[in-house]
């Protein structure tokens, strides 16, 4: 799995769990309106804190703790991360940071805690970031 396929995997599960915690919590499903908005601000949201935070900070985590840290270290401090994009989301639309104690900011705080424990999870395992000491 390369670094793309496991971002788009990541933000895929965390669609599908806030689709799922809508229906679950609030026994709501996305009109076609809100489902644009939910899937074009995390895509952006996402893709912003995956390059600039997610893969940097995993890649301290590994040089830090070394290649034989157990996955559930990098799910963990990925979930963690999760919180920033959340933040930038609410902010975003309720135009304060108060936003971030909405049923929305919510929603989107399970969204990317899903995508922590997809990208933490499979962090060890990518192809390009395997170290070769040959």
């Amino acid at each position: 799995m390369t670094v793309l396929q496991l971002g788009l995997a990541g933000w895929i599960a965390g669609i599908v769990a806030y689709v799922g915690a809508l229906a679950l919590l609030y026994g709501e499903w996305l009109s076609r309106g809100d489902a644009g908005a939910v899937l074009l601000s995390s895509l952006v949201a996402f893709a912003l804190c995956y390059w600039l935070l997610y893969l940097p900070v995993l890649r301290l985590v590994r040089r830090g703790l070394g290649s034989s840290a157990p996955a559930w270290v990098f799910a963990l401090v990925a979930c963690a991360i999760g919180l920033v994009p959340t933040a930038l989301i609410a902010r975003f639309y309720s135009g304060s940071w108060k936003g971030l104690a909405t049923p929305e900011a919510g929603l989107f705080f399970i969204l990317f805690a899903v995508v922590g424990l997809v990208v933490g999870l499979g962090f060890p395992f990518l192809r390009s970031e395997r170290r070769t000491d040959a």
